[in-house]
């Protein structure tokens, strides 16, 4: 633990104390920029840290691979639910953790936030305002009950005026594919400085050679899985019936 923090320490003044960054209002890395899951991943937690130059508040946004979403409400008809009406969602962040130096209520409201899809709610629909609310509602909360969208606001440390600091939290069901940390300065309202970090998550291992099959060859996965069931049912038949 010691030296975790010896080595944060001094990439963080590596990072912060060079020329080039007192030229820019905003300035940030992450501790690393892959991810990889096998069959022991347990989640994990990854640091970013910088240094702001300029006065303003600090919004952090990191966003996972987007795919489209498919929200579906049933209704009761003649004693059975049923799926009545749908919703599609486009382009959705299947992962979003939002957090800043202050709380939402004490910022000057930006108008950039829908159009930089800031907050759960812009994350989902964007810039289109026509969306069902309650299917929007429904989509964040399946999101946040598989831990996969943050609860809440989270909280951006400072160490002193400028250097601060977000312990990132993922879980051990994050998605594999291309992922970003999006760094905001905002002064009364205005955009001061942004900087986006990429990160790469990926499967490795027996897993990965599992998922990667099932989905360039889903035919022959779905015939070999029945294949493996019958064979499964045949040996444990066999196995009784000697008992």
């Amino acid at each position: 633990m010691r030296s975790a923090r010896l080595f944060f320490l001094a990439l963080l003044c590596l990072v912060l104390f060079s020329p080039a960054t007192y030229a820019k209002p905003l300035v940030a890395d992450l501790s690393q920029y892959r991810i990889e899951i096998d069959s022991s991943f347990t989640g994990t937690r990854l640091l970013l840290f910088g240094a702001r130059n300029d006065i303003g508040d600090i919004v952090i946004v990191v966003r996972g691979p987007n795919r489209q979403f498919v929200v579906r409400r049933k209704e009761r008809v003649a004693g059975l639910w049923v799926n009545r009406k749908q919703q599609h969602f486009d382009n959705v962040p299947t992962f979003y953790t939002l957090a800043a130096s202050k709380s939402f209520q004490d910022m000057h409201a930006s108008p950039l936030f829908a159009s930089l899809r800031i907050g759960l709610q812009e994350a989902v629909t964007g810039n289109d305002k026509n969306d069902d609310t309650s299917f929007v509602d429904a989509l964040i909360h399946s999101q946040q009950s598989q831990r996969l969208y943050s609860q809440n606001v989270q909280k951006v440390s400072f160490m002193g005026e400028s250097l601060f600091k977000f312990v990132i939290p993922f879980p051990d069901n994050i998605p594999g594919g291309d992922y970003v940390a999006d760094i905001y300065l905002f002064n009364d309202g205005q955009l001061s400085s942004m900087q986006s970090i990429p990160l790469h998550v990926e499967k490795i291992g027996f897993d990965a050679f599992i998922s990667d099959f099932a989905y360039s060859h889903s035919v022959f996965y779905g015939f070999f899985a029945i294949l493996l069931a019958l064979f499964i049912g045949w040996g444990a038949s066999s196995l009784m019936q000697k008992l």
